[in-house]
C-alpha cells in the first residue's frame, strides 16, 4: 500500500499538536519494511498524545478525522481517542460520510475505521493521562492540568447513541462491494455489513442481491459474508 500520503499527514499533524517536537524524518533509501515501522511508530505516537488529552483531540479532531480515510491498516490507535473526546455519534456520522464518496480505497478504509467505533468502550481517559505522565511523553505539570480538563468536560452518553446510524454503515459498505470491482477491498469490506435485508429500510434488497451473487461466486474469499456473520453493529 502507498503510505506516503498518510506518512505526511500524521508528520503534520505531529508538528502542531506537539510543536516542539523535532520533525521526524526517514532516508531516502528507505526500504518498506523501514517506512512500514516508520508510519506504525508515528500513529502510535500520534494516538497516545490524543488519547492523553482529549480536550487536544476535540480541538484537532477536524485534522485527526480524514486520515482514517488514509489509513490502509486501520486500528483503534486514531479511532478510540476520537471516540472517547467527541463521542462514537460524530465519529460514526464522519464515517458513514466517507464510505459513500471519494475513492473506493478511501470508502473501505472508512467502513473499516467503523470497527473500532464498534468495540470502543468508555473511560475516564485519567489512566491514559497518568500512564503518558510515567512514560515521559507529558510533564507532571501538564498531567494535572489535563486531569482538571477532563474533570470538567460533560459526559457524552447522548453522543454514544447509534444504534440508529448502522444501517447507513452497511448500506454505504454494500454498495462499494457491489461497484468496486476489487475482490481484496471486498474481502475487507464483508465484515462491515449483513447480507440479511431485514436489518435495512425497504428499498436495498436489490443492492443485497447484487451482493450476495457476487459473493456467491467466490465462496473461498466470501464466507464470512455468506455465513451471515457480518456487519457491524449486529447482534451476530
Amino acid at each position: 500500500m502507498d503510505t506516503g500520503l498518510l506518512q505526511q499527514s500524521l508528520d503534520d499533524l505531529l508538528c502542531r499538536i506537539l510543536p516542539g517536537r523535532p520533525r521526524p524524518s526517514l532516508p531516502a533509501d528507505a526500504d518498506t519494511q523501514e517506512r512500514y515501522e516508520h508510519l506504525e511508530a508515528t500513529r502510535l505516537h500520534v494516538g497516545r498524545t490524543l488519547a492523553a488529552d482529549p480536550v487536544l483531540t476535540v480541538d484537532a479532531a477536524a485534522d485527526v478525522l480524514p486520515l482514517l480515510t488514509l489509513d490502509d491498516g486501520p486500528t483503534s490507535q486514531l479511532v478510540f481517542p476520537l471516540v472517547a473526546a467527541l463521542g462514537r455519534r460524530p465519529v460514526l456520522t464522519f464515517l458513514i460520510d466517507r464510505a459513500g464518496r471519494g475513492s473506493w480505497r478511501a470508502r473501505t478504509n472508512s467502513c473499516s475505521a467503523a470497527y473500532w467505533v464498534r468495540v470502543w468502550r468508555p473511560s475516564t481517559g485519567r489512566d491514559e493521562i497518568i500512564t503518558a505522565a510515567r512514560e515521559g511523553t507529558i510533564t507532571g505539570e501538564q498531567a494535572r492540568a489535563q486531569l482538571q480538563q477532563v474533570a470538567q468536560l460533560p459526559h457524552r452518553r447522548t453522543g454514544d447513541q447509534v444504534d440508529d446510524l448502522w444501517p447507513s454503515l452497511w448500506a454505504a459498505a454494500a454498495d462499494t462491494f457491489v461497484r468496486c470491482r476489487d475482490n481484496e477491498l471486498r474481502r475487507q469490506l464483508q465484515s462491515a455489513f449483513p447480507l440479511d435485508a431485514g436489518h435495512y429500510p425497504p428499498g436495498h434488497g436489490p443492492l443485497l442481491d447484487r451482493a450476495r451473487t457476487i459473493a456467491e461466486e467466490t465462496p473461498d474469499l466470501f464466507g464470512r459474508l455468506l455465513a451471515n456473520d457480518s456487519g457491524y453493529g449486529v447482534a451476530i
